[in-house]
């Protein structure tokens, strides 16, 4: 490389050193994390991009934007690799159609380098990780997995791989978050600490005469500082996981900086470790360049998460595959999934009043979705979700229920994450579901719930309407419900718009002592739910109550001509809602009843 050259390209470079040599080492780190099958362009939420917002040039991402962008920036940069963090599995109806073939067909075409795994390639158990691997044409790491239950996995799934660049040798560890034994489904795979495993191949590549690391890991922004601070001998870390924004300057987008990019992590003998993340969805595309000295330390760097908005243009081949893997997920959406033997009540009047069914089938199909981990201590790691009403759009009356008709319910495609919030802080949230009820204009934050039960007094003052919660326990052999504890620490399920704040739900992130991001699609997990459970048969519960107030517990219609759920019975019409007391001697008559109600629905 000539004097001349290397000036160039070392304009804009954060220098750290005075002097440019012709022995430095130049490269272009491209980088992606939790793309989650955004395959097509999406709105700036990183939903389905609307007709009239392509048109408007409001659409983001998608890979026929991501492969012009990668093919501009190869060709400008010789010395380039493309890599990805992790979770480019899972949350669009496009995983749900074609697993994991589509993100392998896509990401071969885009030129991916290297990927590690992340939590969410094991969402199809040990099965989904194979055909990943089957089909990729690059190398998939993950130096802290332990695949040896399943030899060809283990035989496919590298710790590390060492590339030739421009004659010099860079070396790529994985790593996977060890949550995705209690977040994912990886069968007997399992995960060790991400540090210690990583030291050990950085040891090993080092020993043979690589001086150039970066690990490529999902676990999370605070873990890949962790692993900064502690690890000797890695030079950039590539994250994911925790879908974090990290930029230098005003933020292009709607997103804000957590800090800066690359975050730089400053050891004591002088070297430095580069941590960057790209946010997530393929909104962005991390590009991050790096000079290297003779001895394979960093010298310097520059770069920035580049937007892909409308300034970038779509590959028309890219987009015209794109197109063609439409056509299966377009036939997938009038699929039969189930049916519901039951009118499923998703109306405003029902939803953002008080319980309805719609708003305990949805929480409960996303706490069935993350029954994933127990011991002998606990019968699952999380036992509480809620979501907001608002994002409940349509009823389903009795019969049959396509993947259309799950989508009108559930239009958002908001993902699903668990958050780790005190008893005082679910009391906060609750309070702010309340604040804003009113009968006129039904107010679309107020929450349902699963594993939860609430009493309203809607008389009270703002921030005092709470007036009893019960909690199902997570850590016992037998669910219960016990009194909520201000001190204690819950795991919740919720949506990601309510976890950003969404309906005025600062609280949560105010108060959130940790975010899991799950990842899982709102309407696939319902969607899942329906097929696994049907004929769905859902009711009032009781879930959540009123005193002092002339809203009822559980809202029934005033005419019915089908019998109302109610709790795990089946409550003929005219004996009343869910807060009806029914004499001694109707029991029997009522037994009777419902037995002959239950031989119809499983005929």
């Amino acid at each position: 490389m000539a004097v001349p050259k290397c000036v160039v390209l070392l304009q804009g470079f954060v220098a750290l050193s005075v002097v440019c040599t012709c022995l430095s080492f130049n490269l272009t780190i491209l980088h992606t994390n939790d793309v989650h099958s955004r395959y097509d362009q999406t709105n700036k939420y990183s939903g389905q991009c609307s007709d009239s917002d392509a048109k408007e040039g409001k659409c983001f991402g998608g890979m026929a934007r991501l492969y012009t962008k990668v093919q501009e920036l190869r060709a400008a940069n010789p010395n380039t690799v493309l890599v990805d963090a992790g979770d480019q599995y899972q949350g669009t109806i496009w995983f749900f159609t074609y697993g994991g073939n589509i993100t392998a067909h896509f990401m071969n075409r885009i030129g991916y380098d290297v990927m590690a795994l992340g939590n969410h390639e094991f969402d199809l158990g040990p099965e989904g990780v194979r055909v990943l691997l089957n089909h990729v044409n690059f190398p998939v790491l993950s130096a802290n997995t332990n695949a040896s239950a399943t030899p060809d996995i283990e035989s496919m799934l590298k710790p590390s791989v060492v590339k030739d660049i421009d004659g010099q040798k860079v070396g790529f560890i994985g790593y996977t978050t060890v949550d995705t034994i209690e977040i994912s489904k990886p069968g007997p795979i399992s995960f060790t600490d991400e540090a210690a495993a990583i030291q050990r191949e950085v040891n090993r590549l080092t020993a043979q005469g690589v001086n150039k690391i970066i690990a490529v890991g999902h676990a999370g922004y605070p873990h890949d500082i962790r692993v900064a601070s502690e690890v000797t001998g890695l030079d950039v870390i590539v994250g994911g996981h925790t879908n974090t924004f990290l930029y230098n300057g005003t933020a292009p987008a709607d997103e804000q900086p957590v800090a800066a990019y690359p975050t730089v992590v400053r050891h004591s003998d002088g070297s430095h470790v580069l941590v960057v993340q790209d946010y997530a969805f393929g909104k962005y595309l991390g590009f991050l360049q790096v000079e290297f000295d003779e001895q394979g330390q960093v010298a310097a760097w520059s770069g920035n998460p580049i937007l892909l908005d409308n300034t970038t243009a779509q590959d028309p081949d890219i987009a015209a595959d794109v197109d063609l893997w439409r056509t299966g997920v377009d036939a997938f959406v009038r699929e039969n999934v189930g049916r519901t033997a039951v009118l499923l009540d998703g109306g405003k009047p029902s939803c953002r009043l008080a319980e309805c069914n719609m708003g305990n089938l949805i929480t409960d199909a996303a706490l069935r979705q993350n029954l994933r981990h127990s011991d002998g201590l606990e019968w699952n790691h999380v036992a509480l979700a809620l979501i907001n009403s608002g994002s409940i759009r349509s009823s389903l009356p009795k019969g049959d229920i396509s993947v259309a008709d799950v989508l009108a319910v559930q239009p958002f495609q908001n993902i699903i994450d668990i958050v780790e919030l005190n008893g005082s802080s679910i009391l906060l949230v609750l309070e702010h579901s309340a604040s804003r009820w009113d009968p006129d204009k039904k107010y679309g934050g107020f929450l349902q719930t699963s594993g939860i039960l609430i009493t309203y007094d809607m008389s009270k003052p703002i921030g005092q309407r709470v007036q009893k919660v019960k909690v199902r326990c997570a850590d016992c052999e037998i669910p219960r419900f016990d009194d909520l504890e201000l001190s204690k620490v819950y795991k919740v399920v919720m949506s990601n718009f309510i976890v950003n704040g969404g309906d005025g739900y600062d609280v949560i992130q105010e108060n959130a002592l940790r975010v899991h991001i799950i990842g899982d699609l709102d309407s696939d997990v319902l969607t899942e739910y329906i097929r696994s459970f049907s004929p769905i048969i859902h009711g009032l519960e009781g879930r959540i109550r009123f005193v002092n107030s002339s809203q009822p517990s559980a809202q029934a219609p005033n005419k019915c001509r089908d019998p109302i759920p109610v709790g795990k019975c089946i409550v003929p019409c005219g004996t009343g809602g869910a807060d009806s007391s029914l004499s001694v001697a109707t029991v029997p008559a009522l037994l009777m009843t419902l037995i002959s109600l239950l031989v119809v629905l499983h005929m």
